[in-house]
């Protein structure tokens, strides 16, 4: 675990801490602020009664929100490794003190905070003395604050959100108040187009705006995955909400990228977004109803729907002309007023698919984005692993089963037990989700394709070798050639990860794109280590402790079941380690796994639930070794799917059991 890194809010900023090296000091009102709220056009009555439990909930989501970006990741320097996840402890002064103290609101916090940032989070709450109203440090302007608002929504000024603010402005004629995060001065003359563009449609039912933006000091801004950002959001437009006497809160997103099981993106873990994960909102929800001491339900009415019928449904309701004038791309900075996306992120890359599934890319024109989706050349080799893998999904997904579905995306357990139905109703409807997602993709691909031969540019090889036509036409043969290996000759064998996904080749072949699973992890691992005996467990335990650098994802929960099932088989090898090095007289030997074992039992007995039982080591371990074996006979199955020669050299060549095996050819060597 990462040392604990110590958050000190508000007056105990200035508090001495002898021994401290140095805690991180956060003030969000009085000279020294370095926390700025400012909500825009909202009247004084608006936040006459704010409860106080609601005004301390946006001080603890603005000072995680600030401490989250001035925590850096990662300070060994590794991409994910074991700083990725930190260990955040917070000493906030509130209003009502014992609330938060108590275990209702305590633990929900540190639940749905965990689950967001993928952090370790620790509090402590002290009594406020005479901290100041909502208007002491949200700055409100003066424009009258009209209507009746019938719920909150907030509004990203992306393409979801304006189809859910169409749904309700357009097609319910329903009065919502939209809070909006103005993440840049930038994308301002944008979104004021966009309103006004909706407001014109809605006519009498035209949306109220709240834009809320956060001024923080230059010191703040050394991190920027900011993974918490939303629950300050969250925190402010459920404040506004029950100001308003509204028991609910709506986001708008799409499902795939809701449920963002792990190739939807190109980040994973605590970097890809949690903020409408069904687990995510039950967990706000739960933190408010605990605050406010009555159900509040924070809600994503588009679950169920693609991108490709969200763009549809704003269409359908006549607002086609306004989705050219939302903002997707993750790298707004970079953007210009004639080119606002780069075409290669994945934002980008949903966007300009659903668009195009819809057909509504002349509401869109490709001279938007920087780089085009089809036609567009990437040198950028991270860039080209992502769509070939997002490609990829999309075509294996078609084709699966319900069964296949679900044993490749392992994560979507954890969605289904919060999606409000029950679990063989909601995985349907995820699979048809998916389904329908991956129809959409490959349907823009397979006209895309068939309009570039008609016309003849495949053949005469007019596209660029690395942009997806021809990557998906002829597999780019002009593209970079590959890495190479320190003898200066491209690698025959090569199975290695890029991006979210690894690049696999056989014996000089083609280069292919294998998926993340667990099974293609325990073959890399074995591929790298030829010849050589592993235990299951061992091979098990590696891949677990380091989810995010196989691109797994998270676990979820500290320790899930499969996870501590994993470590308890670790410590009965562990334990027949020990009592060998300790017959052979091994000092280090014995120190070693000593140490391994006080590991694994400190993480098994601060697991929830699990206590550190290891009764049923022995039932634990052949479950890991049946688990890891069927793991890896899966991934030959993929793999036979686009190189059988491949498939049947390591269905021969590969041993499972208690110990695994890699039995290399002779000549055979793997870049790994």
């Amino acid at each position: 675990m990462a040392p604990e890194r110590l958050i000190l809010c508000g007056p105990l900023a200035d508090a001495e801490r002898p021994g401290d090296p140095g805690p991180v000091r956060l003030r969000m009102w009085g000279p020294e602020a370095e926390v700025h709220l400012r909500a825009e056009d909202v009247r004084e009555a608006l936040y006459t009664d704010v409860p106080p439990a609601l005004l301390d909930l946006i001080d603890v989501a603005a000072y995680v929100y600030a401490a989250d970006q001035a925590v850096v990741r990662n300070a060994d320097g590794g991409e994910y490794g074991p700083g990725w996840r930190r260990n955040l402890a917070f000493r906030v002064p509130v209003r009502e003190p014992d609330r938060w103290r108590s275990e209702p609101v305590r633990s929900r916090l540190v639940a749905a905070l965990s689950f967001l940032s993928d952090d370790e989070y620790r509090f402590e709450f002290e009594p406020l003395a005479g901290g100041p109203p909502l208007h002491g440090y949200l700055d409100f302007g003066g424009t009258p604050f009209d209507g009746i608002v019938e719920d909150v929504v907030m509004f990203s000024g992306g393409l979801d959100s304006l189809a859910g603010a169409v749904r309700e402005a357009v097609t319910d004629r329903r009065k919502v108040l939209l809070v909006h995060h103005r993440s840049s001065e930038k994308l301002t003359p944008r979104h004021r187009r966009l309103l006004d563009g909706l407001g014109r449609h809605a006519g009498a039912a035209a949306p109220l705006h709240l834009p809320i933006r956060v001024n923080k000091a230059e010191r703040l801004s050394r991190e920027t995955t900011q993974r918490s950002r939303s629950f300050l959001y969250t925190a402010l437009g459920a404040t506004f909400a029950v100001m308003l006497g509204r028991d609910k809160l709506r986001f708008y997103e799409n499902g795939v990228m809701s449920l963002n099981l792990p190739p939807a993106t190109q980040v994973v873990g605590g970097r890809a977004t949690r903020t409408t994960h069904p687990l995510a909102l039950r967990r706000m929800s739960d933190l408010l109803a605990a605050l406010t001491g009555r159900p509040f339900a924070v809600e994503n009415p588009f679950l169920w729907k693609t991108k490709t019928e969200v763009v549809r449904l704003a269409a359908d309701a006549g607002c086609a002309d306004l989705i050219g004038l939302t903002t997707s791309c993750a790298h707004t900075r970079a953007g210009t007023a004639d080119q606002p996306h780069c075409g290669e992120c994945s934002q980008c890359v949903d966007r300009r698919f659903a668009v195009l599934a819809a057909g509504q890319g002349d509401h869109d024109p490709a001279s938007g984005y920087r780089v085009d989706l089809l036609t567009g050349e990437r040198p950028n080799e991270l860039s080209r692993a992502f769509l070939t893998a997002y490609l990829e999904t999309a075509n294996q997904v078609e084709r699966m089963s319900p069964v296949d579905f679900f044993v490749r995306f392992g994560e979507a357990a954890r969605a289904l037990r919060q999606a409000g139905l029950p679990e063989d109703a909601a995985g349907s409807r995820m699979y048809d989700l998916y389904r329908r997602h991956a129809a959409a993709v490959n349907g823009v691909v397979d006209r895309a394709v068939e309009a570039a031969g008609r016309g003849g540019a495949i053949r005469r090889r007019e596209l660029p070798p690395t942009c997806l036509i021809r990557l998906v036409s002829d597999g780019g043969p002009d593209a970079e050639p590959p890495a190479e290996p320190a003898g200066g000759q491209p690698a025959d064998n090569l199975f290695q990860r890029v991006g979210q996904a690894w690049r696999v080749r056989f014996a000089g072949g083609r280069e292919h794109v294998l998926l993340p699973s667990r099974g293609a992890a325990y073959l890399h691992l074995l591929l790298s280590r030829p010849d050589a005996g592993v235990p299951a467990a061992e091979l098990a335990f590696e891949v677990t402790r380091n989810r995010a650098r196989y691109a797994l994802g998270d676990a979820g929960e500290r320790i899930d079941r499969d996870a501590a099932s994993v470590y308890r088989a670790r410590c009965v090898d562990l334990r027949a380690d020990l009592d060998r090095a300790e017959r052979d007289n091994d000092p280090g030997a014995a120190d070693r796994a000593r140490a391994e074992l006080e590991a694994l039992g400190e993480e098994l007995r601060v697991a929830a639930g699990l206590g550190g039982r290891v009764r049923k080591a022995a039932d634990d371990r052949e479950r890991v070794r049946k688990a890891v074996g069927e793991a890896v006979r899966r991934a030959i199955k993929d793999i036979r799917e686009f190189d059988p020669a491949l498939a049947d050299h390591l269905a021969g060549r590969v041993r499972c059991g208690r110990e695994l095996r890699y039995t290399a050819d002779q000549g055979v060597r793997w870049e790994t």
